[in-house]
Order: structure tokens, then sequence, then C-alpha cells
């Protein structure tokens, strides 16, 4: 039978029998559901702690950049933005391509990662 079968059938006794006997049964529901849930909540709370700490990072990071060319404007009394929309420099494009490179180099570690935890759960 499978999980649902198995709780269809269990919440169908539950009621045809509601009587003290059953609270055993009862009571084995509720820790499977509670184990379940704990389960499922700790991937989850997992995940949203990493995302929070890789965006404190990133944050971290941005301000630091802003705050560099922040400077570097002010001294070097820039007047217009050179973006680039309008010229994008050698070193621009090897950055670009650097950056995709190691996004996906990252992206192939975290499926890996991922395979290998669940052949590990099986």
């Amino acid at each position: 039978m499978s999980n649902a079968a198995v709780i269809e059938y269990a919440v169908k006794q539950l009621f045809e029998n509601r009587t003290e006997e059953h609270k055993v049964l009862i009571d084995s529901l509720d820790m499977l559901l509670e184990k379940k849930f704990d389960d499922k909540l700790a991937g989850v709370l997992e995940g949203l702690n990493r995302v929070r700490v890789a965006s404190n990072v990133i944050d971290r990071n941005v301000q630091m950049g802003l705050e560099f060319w922040n400077h570097y404007f002010v001294v070097n009394n820039a007047k217009a933005l050179g973006s680039t929309d309008k010229h994008k420099t050698v070193q621009v494009i090897e950055a670009e391509e650097l950056i995709k490179k190691r996004i996906g180099h990252n992206r192939q570690k975290k499926i890996d990662w991922e395979n290998k935890r669940m052949k590990s759960g099986e």
C-alpha cells in the first residue's frame, strides 16, 4: 500500500471506531505525521539558511563595490558614466566569461552533491 492509502485507511478506521481503544492509533498517526513534517521542514530550513548566508555575502560585496566606485568617481571628478551599454572593454568581457564559468561550475557541484545525497539516502 502507498503512504496515502495507509493514512486513508487509518483515518477511515478511526472514524468507524471512535473509542478509547484506538487512542494508540491516533498517537501513532500523530507521531508519523510530525516526523514527516519535521523531516521536510529541516530540508527547507537548511536551504533557507544557505540562501541567507549567500545573500549576506553578496550584500556585503555589493556595498563594498558601491563605496569603492563612489570614491573613485569623487576622486576623479567624473562628469559622466561610461556604461557597458556604450562600451565594453576586453577586461569586462573576460570578467563576464569568468563569472559565467564560475556559476556553471558551482551549479554542477550542487547538482553532484544533491545526486550523491539522494543516492546515499535511498
